[in-house]
């Protein structure tokens, strides 16, 4: 099986939208894998390379050292290019490529200097304490934009996907170009003193990217900003010269949300028409007529972050099985086996011994299968506890959802243990949690 991007953003957003458990071991929060995602499915995000949960700790010499690295793999001029592609035509990742460059070029050798009461660097931002997801970062590169506030792990992971990737460095199309220059049309024609949300709202309204979120639209000044397009002269972006991190995260106030350049920046301000020039001098940067906005090439739809944003989504929910050919009709009665689903790739069978008051008295059965078994794959020897049978009442065998009868008719499976003394009453949706009592790895 394999996936391709769209339906690996799509699987992971469903993925990562399901709660998580602290791993005190890996120091981060990782994440509750939903029952509906196959086995398949998750073996296809890991050849891909986007596995869930796939934790590193990054370290601090280290992460500078391949930043740097990885950032000579491409010139200024190679990674404004991509930049320019990444507002339409190519995936958003490529976004990250300018930024990258820039940090790395700039980032000055440093020793690891966290603040007091954290992990974090004060010069560079980078967190040596908790374990990153390198999916979860990949998922945002994909569909928010740049990693903020310059986090240079981040950009590590970011700039290992683009040199390890099949696509050869994207090249602005005509639309692409067009963009651009809408984007900064729009900048330049703010009212005096818009602040950047009111920025952000103003190029939404005029659909410029292939989103509809307004938080990818706020990324994308925040990148312009950090790379020192929408800067200010006390508050430089990486274009002009490296600002530390403790600088960057000084705000004019609380209630800004956005670290510096963009926390000081505002429309009377305007672009850096200086550095504008530095990063995209070979591209025309005027204004162009918004009213008069040519046909997007290709269409939304058709870009990864459009496809993304469709309503329709990788099939997660596995179609529940046919009926089996030996099921039979008719409610529960003794002699029949039921297969249940326990996990995504996992089925077990359980047995009905009798029935008393429309109660089912069953018992596991040996055999764990990767789908529904038939009469033929049935093992008719009973699966105990560690120390004891075990059995239980079940009401419900034939309303509950992935609890199928398989066959009727059966003798009745081989033991050399006694009867249990008790049965208790379940629901016959329990039988898929109680099944570690009897199948411990599941």
């Amino acid at each position: 099986m394999t996936l391709d991007v769209v339906q690996q953003l799509k699987l992971l957003q469903h993925i990562y939208s399901e709660s998580t458990i602290w791993d005190e071991e890996l120091r981060a929060s990782r994440q509750t894998v939903p029952e509906d995602v196959s086995t398949e499915q998750l073996q296809a995000l890991e050849a891909a390379g986007h596995e869930p949960n796939h934790f590193v700790r990054p370290q601090h010499e280290e992460t500078i050292r391949e930043l740097r690295t990885l950032a000579e793999r491409w010139t200024l001029q190679e990674a404004a290019q991509a930049f320019v592609a990444s507002l339409w035509s190519a995936p958003m990742i490529w976004r990250s490529l300018l930024t990258g460059k820039l940090i790395a070029t700039s980032i000055p050798d440093h020793e690891y200097s966290p603040y007091p009461s954290s992990h974090k660097c004060q010069i560079c931002g980078l967190d040596v304490n908790d374990g990153v997801d390198t999916s979860l970062q990949w998922y945002w590169r994909m569909t928010n934009g740049t990693p903020l506030d310059g986090d240079i792990f981040g950009h590590v992971i970011a700039l290992r996907e683009m040199a390890a990737s099949s696509q050869e460095l994207p090249v602005p199309s005509e639309y692409d170009r067009w963009t651009l220059r809408a984007v900064l049309t729009v900048l330049r024609n703010l009212p005096p003193k818009t602040r950047y949300s009111k920025a952000a709202d103003a190029l939404k309204k005029e659909q410029l990217l292939p989103t509809k979120k307004v938080y990818v639209y706020r990324d994308l000044l925040e990148t312009l900003a950090l790379v020192g397009i929408l800067d200010t002269p006390e508050q430089p972006g990486m274009i002009t010269a490296f600002t530390s991190y403790a600088e960057r995260d000084k705000r004019p106030n609380t209630r800004v949300e956005v670290q510096a350049p963009l926390a000081w920046w505002d429309s009377s301000v305007g672009i850096n028409e200086h550095n504008l020039n530095l990063i995209f001098g070979e591209l025309n940067c005027s204004d162009v007529s918004l009213e008069d906005k040519p046909e997007p090439n290709p269409m939304a739809s058709e870009t990864v972050m459009g496809a993304f944003e469709s309503r329709r989504g990788v099939r997660t929910k596995a179609k529940v099985p046919k009926k089996s050919p030996d099921a039979g009709t008719g409610e529960v009665q003794p002699g029949d086996v039921y297969a249940v689903k326990v996990l995504s790739g996992s089925w077990v069978t359980v047995y009905c011994h009798e029935v008393r008051d429309k109660r089912a008295i069953v018992e596991y059965l040996d055999g764990v299968f990767p789908d529904m078994p038939v009469k033929e794959d049935l093992i008719l020897t009973v699966r105990p506890r560690p120390d004891e049978r075990w059995q239980c009442s079940a009401i419900g065998m034939d309303s509950t959802s992935w609890v199928r009868r398989v066959a009727r008719d059966m003798p009745a499976p081989a033991t050399s243990q006694p009867k249990p003394e008790s049965v208790p009453f379940h629901a016959a949706k329990d039988l898929r949690h109680m099944a570690s009592w009897c199948f411990p790895n599941l």
